[in-house]
């Protein structure tokens, strides 16, 4: 019997990402790396692999031994090295989920920017700041020259068409999980 193919998910948070993560998890694509599995992991050697790698500093092998024990990846940190993990698995299946662009931005502002924003660097615990630190060289700097936080509608508009651009679309599939169970299971062949 052959392993199941890896199953990388490249949508931004608030991409619909949770909701994918549970029904990769029930069609059996379980267990995902997640942003939720980096806060109940609590572990800052995991944000400096990711940090590495933005900085070119981590190899394909360090990202191999990151995400080993998952069949599947969502959400940030993953969704923007992109290019990094098709490298790493090109016989991957590659989901982009999306959403209007305006909805995600208000999305984006009552939850992940307004959270970002309350944070004081000077009272998180070592892992916090190393997200934190995580956040800011990463999405407030690097991935796009920052333009998620200063145009979040162009951010993920650029965000999408990079994608698009890059993986190929024989192993793309461009979601929206308001379409249900049908593109999703046929696209996993399952």
């Amino acid at each position: 019997m052959s392993e199941k193919p890896k199953i990388i998910c490249l949508g931004l948070c608030r991409t619909g990402t949770s909701s994918l993560r549970e029904a990769l998890e029930t069609l059996g694509f379980g267990p995902c790396y997640h942003m939720k599995k980096i806060f109940e992991n609590e572990n800052p050697a995991e944000i400096d692999t990711w940090l590495n790698l933005g900085q070119g500093k981590a190899t394909l092998d360090d990202i191999r031994t990151l995400l080993n024990d998952y069949s599947s990846f969502l959400d940030i940190p993953a969704a923007i090295y992109f290019e990094e993990l098709y490298k790493a698995y090109p016989d991957a299946k590659f989901i982009l989920t999306t959403r209007d662009p305006a909805k995600w931005e208000t999305s984006m502002k009552n939850t992940i920017f307004r959270g970002l924003s309350s944070e004081n660097p000077n009272n998180l615990t070592f892992f916090r700041s190393r997200l934190y630190e995580w956040y800011n060289v990463e999405l407030r700097t690097r991935y796009l020259q920052g333009k998620i936080f200063t145009d979040p509608q162009g951010g993920l508009i650029a965000h999408n068409e990079r994608v698009m651009q890059f993986i190929p679309s024989d192993k793309l599939l461009i979601y929206e999980v308001s379409q249900g169970w049908e593109p999703l299971v046929d696209f996993l062949g399952v």
